[in-house]
């Protein structure tokens, strides 16, 4: 078992490098890149994006349309780099943010391997539901005992949790871990939400 440290600590130190990792071959991450996939199959084009966990806001570099973006993240050096990307900030844990955000205030809600840091992500995801007013991507990653173990950070087990009316649904290899090279299954959520 690691000594474990704060996430806010472990992201601010993070935030240089991150993109670099995201980008890096040996960390694969596909859920990125598959979130965004889908979100251009329902040719989506333009609206207010609200990225749950978004650290450097590196979303914005992929996504191709006309599009808002407000950023949650524990890590104020994380949304240093995304507020230069565009970004309005809020700079809170995700689980104290979202009951202050107020009922269908945002187009699109993406929450991507950010809910393993959660402890409570049911309550999470029921606030992403209200959140939205066009569409749900939530990325869910598959965190194993060793992973849980070895990551510096304390982080949960949330892969199992039911979604209702997820249009899309599945497991792909989401990304290996930086730090502990660990390969993590991730799951791939799509929800679309009907205005009343």
């Amino acid at each position: 078992m690691v000594n474990k440290i704060s996430a806010e600590e472990f992201y601010d130190n993070f935030a240089p490098n991150y993109d670099d990792v995201l980008k890096d071959p040996k960390c694969n991450a596909q859920h990125v890149y598959e979130a965004v996939k889908i979100f251009h199959q329902y040719n989506y084009h333009q609206g207010s994006v609200l990225d749950i966990g978004c650290g450097t806001g590196f979303l914005s570099q992929l996504l191709q349309g006309d599009f808002e973006y407000t950023g949650i993240d524990i890590s104020a050096n994380m949304l240093e780099y995304a507020t230069k990307r565009g970004y309005k900030t809020i700079h809170k844990l995700i689980e104290t943010a979202l009951p202050e955000i107020d009922t269908q205030s945002y187009d699109f809600v993406f929450c991507l391997s950010s809910l393993h840091c959660v402890e409570d992500a049911k309550t999470a995801i029921d606030h992403l539901y209200r959140i939205a007013r066009q569409a749900i991507f939530i990325s869910i990653d598959e965190t194993t005992e060793e992973y849980i173990e070895n990551f510096v950070v304390p982080v949960y087990e949330h892969s199992k949790i039911v979604i209702e009316n997820a249009i899309e649904d599945y497991f792909i290899l989401g990304w290996t871990s930086p730090t502990t090279g660990i390969p993590i299954q991730t799951r791939m959520i799509y929800i679309e939400k009907k205005l009343k």
